[in-house]
């Protein structure tokens, strides 16, 4: 007896011992150690290639005893996508990376998938949390391995010399496709704390390692944009193009500022130019920092995931804004999916991971509100709260427009949601009010969707490519060949027992997160009232809202009753809003009909051809930043006062 108990006892005392090993080494490791419970995850990157979800930078607050922890992610983390998971049991990878690869929050990722790399470092900041993240200027590539780890490259040597010589931008939108890496808009800084504000498309090629800036025209926003959202899409045009949306301008909070979702930004590689469309439906109200994610369906058509996001308030008034949108294309037609709004979240992203799967990753709880006297303490307490999305994880379903917490590698072929059919059937294949110009309408007119069911998962192409590169491995390398392949299936058998669970689609239902803001805070070693560093949008009075030209913005304001704005989400009466905005009434639902009723009338925006809706004033730039070769705007702000 005596025996047992000293045997358990040392037992106890070697766990204490190494969870305590595990948690301090581990504090600004991406994927906490599984004695510590994770609280949120924001402002990182994310993207999909071969089979996997690569998640990096950002921020992210954990447990750690009785305190909550702040820290920056100085890992690369990664999600296997050719197993089935659920949200509460998958294991993320979490690979280490070298001297020299830096740490960034709103950064980006451009993925080539010709050649199997992702590419880093192009845009962010410096994390706000932690003990002095690295974020030194460059670029850098990562080489998968396959099996959620790879090699890390400085390409500071043959890159272009512009990643190196010029200032890094942020806070813009970030893209990739058609062996080229795009970033448009956003921000740059200097030592001396000020920001100025970007107005071209950055395009990289990955084949000539070349980067080139053009200016932004034929669209209101003319690139001067932050925040928004971004995507390839590689089904229209001989080339591809890029669908541009929401977002803010000038960097400033103020809701006229907001980029409005009645019309949209289409750029065609092939032409590089530029078109403004017009869309309907129901619209969602101007938001910023929400995800965007894309899906080709078997009926030739494209449909656009628009989630989350802010308009920059903290509070209960920003709970209408846990909502989830689709934009069809080429109907240019928006959808909302049905349910109700509890947990509003900005700085997540979100990717297409196979059928009608999106997975949605991280975002700090946008309800989270100090009393307004110290915005560094705002933007800390945003990540106190329990992610309601078990490890930050949720997946979005297209089709059912619903939510799921479990992931399966092996999907059915996307089909378009029943009201994103019932539109094309009741209205044909084009925008309700036609296209801008002739020359868009000839872009949608050459389509290009792959017809095999297969494609429709990334988990199936990438076992489709290892088999293939097996094969050409084992004529080469013969007898070393087969036994790297048992090798592989011993390890994958391990690990199916390991982690095997049984994976069903369930309603999504998220757990209600406890009050927590009582908890003694820590910023990487320091009292959470002592940290500064904090970044709110500057009130830059150099360039103002009407100056800016952007006509049809005719929706400033997510619950002002502005006359034609249909859908501001009146379905929820926000409890509590502090707000002395008054509140738009309770939502009157259409009867159901055969065929789709036609959207609420809206006012019509002015038609825009090239920049002639710009006063002439601005378009003489003002000095020249030398910033990517942008044409910048020139607006200082003190860095030290975004509230984003």
């Amino acid at each position: 007896m005596a025996v047992k108990s000293f045997l358990f006892l040392w037992c106890l005392l070697s766990a204490k011992v190494s969870i305590s090993r595990r948690i301090g080494p581990r504090q600004a490791d991406g994927d906490v150690d599984n004695q510590v419970f994770l609280l949120r995850r924001a402002f990182h990157s994310s993207a999909v290639l071969n089979g996997w979800v690569y998640i990096n930078g950002g921020e992210f607050s954990y447990k750690s005893g009785g305190d909550i922890v702040y820290q920056y992610s100085n890992t690369l983390l990664s999600i296997d996508l050719s197993k089935d998971w659920t949200n509460d049991t998958l294991d993320i990878e979490s690979t280490p990376k070298p001297a020299g690869v830096p740490n960034l929050r709103n950064s980006g990722i451009w993925v080539d998938k010709r050649n199997g790399v992702l590419y880093t470092g192009f845009a962010g900041t410096e994390s706000l949390f932690g003990d002095q993240a690295i974020y030194p200027q460059g670029l850098w590539s990562f080489i998968p391995n396959g099996s959620g780890g790879g090699d890390w490259r400085d390409l500071n040597d043959t890159a272009d010399p512009s990643f190196v010589d010029l200032p890094r931008p942020y806070k813009g939108q970030t893209s990739s496709g058609d062996g080229q890496g795009f970033f448009l808009g956003g921000f740059v800084g200097n030592e001396t704390g000020r920001e100025t504000t970007l107005s071209n498309l950055n395009t990289y090629d990955f084949a000539s390692k070349k980067l080139t800036s053009k200016t932004v025209s034929g669209v209101s926003t003319r690139g001067l944009e932050q925040y928004g959202g971004m995507i390839y899409v590689p089904n229209f045009g001989n080339s591809g193009i890029l669908i541009n949306v929401g977002g803010d301008q000038d960097g400033r909070v103020e809701a006229d500022d907001l980029i409005t979702f009645r019309q949209v930004q289409v750029y065609d590689l092939e032409t590089q130019k530029w078109f403004e469309q017009k869309t309907s439906g129901y619209i969602p109200q101007a938001r910023k920092q929400f995800c965007i994610a894309g899906v080709a369906s078997n009926n030739r058509t494209f449909e656009v995931l628009v989630y989350a996001g802010w308009e920059g308030q903290y509070g209960s008034s920003s709970i209408p804004y846990d909502s989830a949108f689709v934009l069809t294309l080429p109907g240019f037609y928006w959808l909302k999916a049905d349910y109700q709004p509890q947990f509003p979240r900005h700085g997540l992203t979100c990717n297409a991971v196979g059928g009608s799967q999106v997975l949605i990753i991280g975002g700090v709880d946008t309800t989270q509100q100090n009393d307004g006297s110290d915005d560094n303490l705002d933007y800390i307490s945003v990540f106190n709260t329990t992610d309601p999305f078990k490890q930050g994880l949720a997946i979005f379903d297209m089709h059912k427009l619903g939510w799921n917490t479990s992931y399966t590698a092996k999907p059915a072929v996307y089909a378009p949601a029943p009201k994103v059919q019932d539109y094309y059937n009741t209205r044909g294949n084009k925008p309700e009010a036609g296209f801008t110009s002739a020359d868009l309408e000839h872009v949608f007119s050459i389509a290009n969707f792959d017809t095999d069911p297969n494609a429709a998962s990334p988990a199936t192409n990438y076992a489709r490519r290892s088999n293939a590169g097996a094969i050409a491995g084992g004529v080469v390398g013969g007898v070393a060949g087969l036994v790297a392949v048992f090798g592989l299936f011993l390890c994958f058998k391990r690990r199916r027992a390991e982690h095997r669970h049984d994976s069903v689609n369930v309603p999504f239902t998220p757990m209600t997160p406890p009050k927590e803001q009582s908890l003694p805070s820590t910023v990487a070693g320091r009292a959470a009232s002592s940290y500064v560093g904090y970044e709110k949008p500057p009130k830059s009075t150099s360039l103002r809202r009407q100056e800016l030209g952007v006509v049809g913005h005719e929706q400033p304001h997510a619950e002002l009753p502005v006359a034609g704005h249909e859908q501001p989400h009146p379905e929820l009466p926000v409890a509590g809003h502090e707000m002395s905005r008054p509140e738009l009434p309770p939502e009157t639902k259409p009867e159901k009909k055969e065929a789709i009723p036609p959207p609420p009338s809206e006012p019509e925006p002015a038609e825009l051809h090239g920049e002639s809706l710009i006063p002439a004033e601005l378009s003489a730039r003002s000095q020249d930043m030398n910033n990517f070769g942008f044409p910048a705007e020139h607006i200082e702000k003190p860095v030290s006062q975004d509230k984003s």
